[in-house]
């Protein structure tokens, strides 16, 4: 009959995992980091996103003309989805007022004469000032406002070149004599929330990741309970680490789980590349972002410090993430740093293999640098051992 013997380091890592489990039990605090958090800014990004595209954008007129030529363009405008005639006003002062007060985004200016010159077939135009001061609805504005004109303009003059003499399909290829066949690759519905669901939500699994493993490496060092901590695991680090770690990376794992289960079901994000490949770099990004906080404490033997660096860390890391702005198109200095974040080797997978559906070798480069951060991070344990087992350093807030 063979025996199976567990070895040493084996029971001691389950001596520490059952001495962190029993602390977990009774501190509410690793609950809201390691499950309760996660779960709860999901609904809340889900519900700041589920439009998927901004809609009913407030613009006040100024309809200086006030004829069914300029009328109908206003309800051409007020038809799209992205703009809302907010009110109709007499002067473009009143409406310079409704932008400061918040009340429109935009202003329409439609001068005097405009229907006379339509009706003549006279160059005329119409003016729109947005208020850029948010570049996404300025966007949206001026392309939804160029729509409606153009679709206007068009219409124009296809019944100038109808009542010409000219059949329909000739007044059309007069009026389009060149058109843009375009095609959207890997968002055709330009769904924002295809990328900032997708972004900011495993951004808070490595947010309650970092100041998890943060929060329960220091915790040992704030209440002086280190050296029971390392007993557990006969002094080995790396057998404390692991199983100190083990029980907030499988709930993290949880947090992944319906993560992916929202974006597939509930928001439609499409997964056209391997499944496998985007789970192993969710699982290297929870481990590297682990690893960077023994780099925090291990470096500030201070717990609150810690804490305030991994916030600011973690927030910096969706700014070089590529997805607000193009990586490519930042500074060199600025493409540099954007490497050591995480974060952004990870979205490098999960775009790739989740929208554009790129062969399974360009997530090698992005896994090896999660890798690497791991790395790092193993680079840093006698550093923290060294923390954990000084008395000075104990009890330190």
């Amino acid at each position: 009959m063979i025996r199976w013997r567990i070895p040493e380091w084996g029971r001691a890592v389950f001596r520490v995992l059952r001495r962190e489990v029993s602390r977990f039990a009774g501190n509410k605090v690793y609950l809201f980091v390691s499950l309760t958090g996660p779960l709860l800014s999901f609904v809340l990004v889900v519900n700041i996103f589920i439009a998927g595209v901004p809609s009913g954008l407030p613009v006040a007129v100024v309809d200086s003309d006030n004829t069914s030529v300029s009328r109908q363009l206003v309800r051409m405008v007020d038809a799209t989805r992205t703009v809302r005639v907010y009110c109709k006003l007499s002067s473009l002062h009143e409406g310079n007022e409704a932008v400061l007060r918040g009340d429109a985004q935009a202003v329409l200016h439609i001068p005097a004469g405009f229907g006379k010159s339509v009706m003549k077939s006279e160059g005329s135009g119409v003016v729109l000032y947005i208020n850029n001061t948010n570049v996404l609805n300025g966007g949206l504005l001026q392309s939804a406002v160029l729509s409606a004109v153009s679709t206007y303009s068009t219409g124009v003059k296809l019944q100038i070149a109808m009542k010409g003499g000219s059949a329909p399909e000739q007044a059309l290829e007069q009026v389009y004599p060149l058109r843009l066949d375009t095609h959207e690759l890997f968002n055709p519905y330009i769904n924002y929330s295809y990328f900032l669901s997708s972004a900011l939500m495993p951004l808070l699994i490595a947010l309650f990741t970092l100041l998890g493993a943060i929060y329960a490496i220091g915790i040992e060092i704030r209440e002086g309970t280190s050296d029971g901590w390392m007993k557990a695991a006969n002094g080995s680090i790396m057998v404390a680490l692991t199983g100190k770690l083990v029980p907030y990376t499988l709930l993290m794992l949880v947090n992944v789980g319906v993560m992916h289960y929202i974006l597939a079901n509930y928001i439609g994000f499409p997964m056209k590349g391997w499944w496998g490949s985007t789970m192993a770099a969710q699982v290297l990004m929870i481990i590297a972002y682990q690893m960077v906080a023994v780099v925090l404490v291990a470096l500030t033997a201070n717990t609150r410090l810690s804490l305030s660096l991994a916030s600011a860390y973690s927030m910096m890391a969706f700014t070089y993430s590529g997805l607000t702005f193009p990586v490519l198109g930042m500074p060199l200095i600025a493409r540099i740093i954007a490497y050591i974040f995480p974060f952004y080797h990870w979205m490098r997978v999960f775009m790739g293999q989740s929208l554009r559906n790129e062969p399974l070798a360009t997530a090698v480069g992005p896994m090896l640098g999660l890798i690497a951060f791991i790395i790092i991070g193993i680079l840093f344990f006698p550093r923290l051992n060294y923390v954990l087992s000084e008395p000075r350093f104990q009890h330190r807030t």
